[in-house]
This record gives C-alpha cells, structure tokens and sequence, in this order.
C-alpha cells in the first residue's frame, strides 16, 4: 500500500478568514490524506470544494474559463449521451464497440474530466448522472477489451486487432495513458464516487487495475544518468490513475513503486540545484505536464518537491527564461530556442501552490495575458478547472516583475546558461547566452554552443532557430570558418566566467572543442562500431566543461559508456571536423540611459587567412534601411522600431541580409523560410566586436564610437552623454568593464 504521509504543522504563514494555508516560504499546505475508500482523494478533499468554486468565480477568469466549462457541458450531453444510455453491464461489449470507442482520446478524458468535476460543483443532477454512466460504461469497454486480447482469433478481424495493441506490451506511454483516460477518468470516478453504487465502483476500479497494471514508463529501472529526459515526467497521469484505486483490490504496489521512482529521478538528475530543466522548455512545457500531477499526487503521499527551495528557484528560473514584454515567448526550447505558447499545467500548479509568489504570477500572467487575450489551450483545460484563477499583482508589469525580487542577471552554471536584462520594463532589452555543460545528458538539442539571443522595444532581434536543422550550425548565430562551423553535438562545453555588475553584465565560453570535433548519436546499441577516425569519446563531462563544484555522481566518469544519454550505455564517438587555434565568445549588457548588447569572439583556426562569417538569425518581418561601411539599419516591416548592429573591429566586413530554406513540409510541400544577417571578411583572426543598439525611428540614439590608439578603451558616445569600455582578456575571451561614465 502507498505509504502514508505524515503531516508536521509548523512554520505556518498567519491566516486570516478565507485565506490560503501556507507555510513560512509561501507554499500551499496541501490537505490531509484521508483513509482509502474516502473520496475525492486525488488531488483534494471535499472540503475543498468551496475554494475551488470561490477561485473559479474570480471575475476575469470565470468570463474566460466559464465560457470553456458551458462549452464541454454541452457537448458532454450531445457526444457521449449513447455511450452514458449503453447497458453493457446487461448487453456486453462487441468487438465494434471496442474498435470504436478504445481509443487514444486527450480531450475525451480532459472532457470527462471537466464535466465530472462542474457536476460535483455545480450540484448538478443530470450531468452527474450522465457522466457516472460515461465513465462506468468505458470501464466495461476496458475489461471487455482486456478479455478479448487474449483471444486467438484477432488476426481475422484486423481493426479489432489494432485496437487491442495496448494489451501486448507492458509500456504506459501517452498512447496508453490517453486510451485508458489519463488524468479524466479516475478524476472523474474520484469525485463522483459517492453517486455510484458499489457495484459501479467496483467496474470502474477493477478497469483501472486492470490498465494499470504491471505498467512501466520510460524510466523505469534505469539508472539515474538517464533521468534528464522530459518523458520521465510525461507519464505522470499513471501516478494519478493508481491513486484512484489505492486501498481498492487491484491496486499493484508494484507499479506505483515504479512510476514514484522514475518522477523522483526526474526532479532530482533532470533538474539543477538551482531549478533548472536541462532540455530548457521541454522540461515546464512537457515534463511538468503530466509530471505536475504525478508530483501533486505524490506531495500528498509524502514526496512533496513543491516545498523545496529548489522548485521555488524553478519558477524564478521560468521567470527568468520569459521576454519581458506581454506574449514574449520563453527562451527555453531544443537547447535554448524560442517557445511562442506553453502547455499551460506546470505554470498553473506552481502558482497554485505558490498564491501570493510574485513570480509564479506573472509567469501565470505572461501564459494567459494581460486580460485573458491569449489562447487557453484546450490540453490544460483540466488543470485550469482544478487550479486556476485570476492572477494576483499590479497592473503595471514593470512593478510586477520588480517586486519578485529577482536579479537583473543571473548565470546557471551546469545547464551554461547566462541571461540580463537592462531593466523590469516591457521595453528592455533581454539577452542570452547558451553554451551546456551538460549536452551529453539531454536529447533535444542542437548544435549551437555560444548561441545568443536578444530581444528589445518588446520584441525579438536574434533568436535561436527551431528543431528543423538540428544537426547543423548554420541555423544558429555563430562564427563560421569557410562555410563550417560546428557539428552534431558537442557533449558539453566550458563557461569561462560571468560578471552580474550594476552597468555591466557578461559570461563568456571557450567553445574550440565544439569546433574541433563532430560526434555521432549517442543512442546506437553499445558495441556498434565506427571506423577511423572516429575514436570513443572518453572525455568525463568534468574534463570538458562540467563544474567540478556541481558534479554529480551520474556524470562522474568517461562519457563513452557512461549511463547518460538514452535508454543505453552511451555510445558516443568523435572524429575531427573543423580544428581551431581557439574559439571564445563573450557576450554583454550594458545598462544605462541607453542601454546596448555587445558579442565579442575570440576566434582563430590557424596562421592562415580564411572566409569568417558572423552570422545572427534575424525575425522574417525586419528589413535593411541603412547601411555603412561598418554597420547596418534594419527595422521591422511595420512599425517604428529599429536595430543599429555595428562592427567595431578593425577588420571591415561585407555585410548582407539573406534568405534561406530553413523546411520544406514532406506531405504538404509548404516552405519555411528564414533569414540572417551576415558579416563576412577575410582573415587570420577577426576579433569580432558587434554592437547591438536598439532604438525607435525618429529618435536620435544612433552611438558615436572611436577606438584609443591600442584597442584597449572604447568610447561610446549618445549625444552628449558618453562613458569608455575597457576590453581586456580573461581566460581567453574578451572581457568588458565600465571604465568611466
């Protein structure tokens, strides 16, 4: 049986009537588990019942969510009335019933779910009724087609064949969570346990135990080197289907054991010490998905991370992450790409759980919008219903985001990532700098260490480009030697150093080993063989880059071999592909009156002069309206706003504006194209110095630069106002200070 969880009270925030409990950090104390057989038990308790019906009257929330509640009432009474009026208790079940009813069905269960939970709230009769014969009759069809699976005669009815798939292996991945209802229906049988007879309970538990168990999901059993990957935490809904049936015949220890085991390994291998997902987005839009309800499940059976000082730091981490303007995307995608929506349950249980936390408010606020103008994606319908509310804060973001208290800059070493801000405002320019420590422990990456990304006057300027051309450089914004610059994919990298100064803020990586080499995937079977000159990556992820201050023990050792990566030994391998002297690239945020990014590389490939491109991904809507000799202009196709790049070397540089074929659809034919800015030159070593200036048509922000006579100290003049830069070396890439005012 599930253990227990032991509720110490202490530390309590102070309460007034109608408050939230919290404890001394803010976190919801979650409510007591009752004995089994006592329901709703899933989530919450009836008791709660009143909060929620008060949270989902919250007046711009319950004008948004209310209108998506009335709508799945309906169709609930119009798309599953011959499924609720079927006996199959009295009839059974044919195999045409089965073919057309089991399957993989998302919104049917959040539906199911949706519907259940209102009839409870709202008292209302005949929808409780309706959903209770719903949710009994799809039990049937679950038993029914677990019976039928150990037939013979399938191969002659091929559909029915096909449809009884989910009983031939012993996987639970989401085709398997979604057929057998999800989160939906044993939420659905949770709160509306005490309309149904027994005997009705007892079909729908025994269907419950019966899809569940024996079930493993990826994760399970595996060593913990592997736990980095958002599916550990995708497969969450098995938690909160076996919690429906815990202290009812059927329930399999087992399998519980298994899913706790795979959800704790996520948090505490796929997350930092400081909150941080290693696959960036993949972590809160889909590990956290399903995983947000396996760990409230879990919380009240006694693993609780939403009381940790780590998951607080996860929400400051989304925070952080966010553009700063509303609808700015989270820059967490395939290894730091652009993320325009998330699924919505990882931001709606943090805040949830953290009601009056400034960040999880705001993240809620930049998921929604200002007034509920964004899209309220139908896959967290459940989770709104369960969890959501209007967000808490002032009006005025600037003061918002002011008032979590984060810091202007912030630095995650072991994921190497370095984002800064000029400022709180909408306007402010937001700049970061990826370069992973911790490449070989993920899968959805791309080959972009030292990728930067920048967004001002609340909008995006450079960005990461998407998954489409993962397993080549040119989609990123990085230097280029002769048409090549790095591989597939760097197992990990060096951060030199970061500097979180009131004027200035910078990092900078050395990535001449991401130049270097080029590596094979990792997931070919142990023992598959390469020939020369590939050779076994026997680097440790300390030697390559890894803090020896954050080492962990699932990457304590050679990388060839090591437990990391996929579901087997890693098998990763290198041979040489574009050798360098050295390459380092620094990147800065200047603040101030006029505030400016800076992306300094250190790049060399040998005594000889060679074609270097600087290449930054450029948004489809900007266009050229100015060149020079060392700068270009471009703007946004409507609108005011402007981008001044500016290259300070001492090299000159052909600069252009290109379009390319980033996709071309297979089925469809339909093209994506993008675009790049381009400064190309001749040389040995160009020292790239790029100023990115951000400024609106019409406003005189255009800077006046000019060297000293050595390079070292650069004045930087906006008008009358102007303050020198000293350039300096640190361990090999260039380092930036305000030298004077």
């Amino acid at each position: 049986m599930i253990d227990k969880v032991i509720l110490v009270v202490c530390a309590l925030a102070p309460l007034t009537f109608g408050e939230v409990a919290r404890d001394a950090n803010g976190c919801r104390v979650l409510s007591s588990l009752p004995e089994p057989g006592i329901h709703p038990r899933i989530f919450f308790t009836a008791d709660e019942y009143p909060a929620m019906r008060k949270r989902l009257s919250t007046p711009r929330f319950k004008a948004v969510f209310g209108k998506i509640r009335r709508q799945v009432v309906s169709q609930a009474f119009s798309q599953y009335r011959a499924l609720a009026d079927a006996d199959f208790a009295r009839d059974g079940v044919s195999d045409d019933e089965i073919v057309d009813y089991l399957v993989a069905g998302e919104g049917r269960n959040i539906n199911w779910g949706v519907a259940s939970v209102t009839a409870v709230l709202d008292d209302n009769g005949p929808l409780k009724d309706l959903m209770k014969r719903v949710v009994v009759n799809y039990a049937h069809i679950i038993l029914a087609s677990r019976e039928r699976s150990e037939d013979s005669d399938l191969a002659a009815s091929p559909k029915l064949q096909k449809a009884l798939t989910v009983w031939t292996h012993d996987r639970f991945d989401v085709g398997v969570s979604w057929t057998f209802g999800g989160a939906g229906l044993p939420l659905a049988y949770d709160v509306l346990y005490n309309e149904m007879a027994e005997n009705q309970r007892t079909t729908v538990s025994r269907a419950i135990a019966a899809a569940t168990k024996g079930r493993k999901s990826y994760g399970n059993g595996m060593d913990r080197g592997f736990a980095s990957s958002n599916h550990y935490g995708y497969h969450g809904d098995l938690a909160v289907m076996l919690s429906a049936i815990e202290g009812r015949p059927g329930f399999d220890q087992k399998t519980w054991d298994g899913i706790v085991q795979v959800m704790t390994d996520y948090w505490e291998v796929g997350y930092t010490p400081l909150g941080v997902s290693r696959e960036d987005g993949y972590g809160p839009n889909l590990g956290m998905r399903a995983g947000s309800r396996g760990f409230l499940v879990m919380a009240r059976r006694g693993y609780n991370i939403f009381e940790t000082e780590k998951y607080r730091k996860f929400i400051n981490y989304v925070t952080q992450d966010y553009d700063p303007y509303p609808g700015g995307h989270l820059n967490g995608g395939a290894s730091g790409g652009p993320y325009p929506e998330l699924y919505p349950t990882s931001t709606i249980v943090a805040r949830y759980m953290y009601p009056e936390n400034t960040a999880a408010n705001f993240n809620y606020r930049q998921l929604v919008g200002e007034n509920y103008e964004r899209r309220i994606r139908w896959q967290g319908w459940l989770d709104y219903l369960l969890y959501g509310s209007d967000w808490k804060g002032p009006d005025n973001r600037e003061s918002m985001l002011k008032g979590a208290g984060l810091p202007l800059s912030v630095s995650y070493p072991v994921r190497g990532k370095f984002i800064a801000r000029s400022d709180w405002s909408s306007d402010a320019i937001y700049l970061t700098f990826d370069a992973r420590p911790d490449a070989h422990l993920i899968g959805h990456d791309k080959v972009d260490r030292g990728n930067f990304s920048m967004s001002a006057l609340g909008r995006v300027w450079a960005f990461s480009g998407d998954f489409h051309q993962w397993n080549t450089s040119r989609e990123n914004s990085l230097v280029h030697i002769d048409g090549k610059a790095q591989a597939w994919k760097a197992p990990s990298a060096r951060m030199l150093w970061n500097r979180h100064g009131k004027n200035v803020a910078g990092a900078a990586a050395d990535l001449k080993y991401a130049y270097d080499w080029e590596w094979t995937p990792p997931w070919p079977k142990w023992g598959k063989s390469y020939p020369a000159p590939w050779e076994p990556e026997k680097s440790s992820a300390s030697d390559l880059g890894w803090p020896r201050d954050h080492l962990i023990p699932e990457v304590d050792g050679e990388i060839h071999g090591s437990a990391t990566g996929y579901a087997g030994r890693n098998n990763l391998h290198r041979r040489p592909y574009n050798r360098v002297e050295k390459a380092c690239r620094s990147a800065f945020l200047v603040r101030g009156s006029h505030p400016y990014a800076m992306i300094c590389d250190d790049i060399r490939k040998d005594d000889e002069e060679h074609h270097f491109e600087w290449i930054m991904q450029l948004p489809g809507d900007l266009t050229e309206v100015g060149r020079s000799r060392d700068q270009i202009i471009l703007r946004e196709s409507r609108g005011d706003r402007c981008l001044l790049v500016r290259f300070l070397q001492a090299k000159a540089c052909d600069i252009r504006v290109e379009s390319y074929q980033v996709h071309e659809d297979r089925r469809s034919g339909k093209v994506t194209e993008g675009q790049r800015l381009v400064a190309s030159c001749e040389a040995i070593e160009p020292a790239f110095r790029v100023l990115l200036v951000p400024f609106r048509e019409g406003e005189k922000l255009i800077p006046v630069t000019a060297w000293n006579r050595d390079g070292s100290l650069l004045r930087v003049a906006f008008g009358e106002s102007s303050h020198l830069l000293r350039f300096e070396r640190r361990a090999g890439a260039t380092r930036i200070t305000l030298q004077s005012p």
